[in-house]
């Protein structure tokens, strides 16, 4: 025998992570095409929610089906596809921020800097040995090799680094830049500490563009 569908049985009531992870692939699947609203800005910050929320209201409403098991089994799967998806994505992610870390943390520049920086008083006083970095933000922009110029012309590939610091005497944040020219090694062009709690400020390389 058919279920009614238009009203939804109270046991169904409840969320949907499948409605709320996998939002436009759930609503085009289950007819719930109000999940295309996540396409528009500022909508889109709250319609994720709404889906979670009035999915299995929408889904059952919206489709056609024989018993209140076979929609449990159906949106089950769903729920636990969409979980699967989120964490692998999850560890993917991180994985890949640790790789970028990493290359960071292990380049000849940012060793540049911290030896640089090692051999301050000031950063011996206020941090000390050993030490800890962990990586804020940064970037690294590398020029590409065009045949028809010189690589002597070509511009110098850069990074700009910050990281949190902390060593057996203190804490901080380091900011540093660098340039390679062609065929060069790395070349400091400055190196900044500022010191917890206090935010002292110690430039070790004067800042060009400050």
């Amino acid at each position: 025998m058919t279920i009614e569908k238009k009203e939804i049985p109270a046991e169904l009531k409840g969320w949907n992570w499948g409605a709320f992870f996998l939002n436009v692939i759930w609503g085009i699947r289950f007819k719930t095409y109000r999940a295309l609203w996540v396409f528009v800005p500022f909508v889109n910050l709250v319609m994720p929610f709404v889906l979670g929320l009035k999915g299995n209201e929408w889904a059952w409403q919206n489709n056609h089906w024989n018993s209140v098991e076979e929609f449990k089994k159906s949106q089950r799967r769903w729920s636990v596809a969409s979980i699967l998806i989120v964490g692998v994505s999850f560890v993917f992610l991180s994985l890949v921020q640790l790789n970028v870390f990493s290359s960071f943390k292990e380049s000849e520049a940012t060793k540049l800097a911290l030896n640089t920086a090692e051999q301050a008083q000031s950063f011996q006083k206020n941090i000390g040995l050993p030490y800890e970095i962990s990586f804020i933000k940064g970037t690294k922009h590398e020029v590409q090799t065009v045949d028809s110029v010189p690589e002597h012309e070509l511009p110098p590939n850069t990074v700009h680094m910050l990281y949190d610091i902390e060593g057996r005497r203190g804490s901080g944040v380091i900011e540093f830049k660098a340039s390679q020219k062609a065929g060069n090694s790395w070349r400091l062009t400055c190196i900044k500490l500022t010191y917890a709690p206090d935010q002292t400020v110690d430039i070790l390389v004067p800042c060009k563009s400050d």
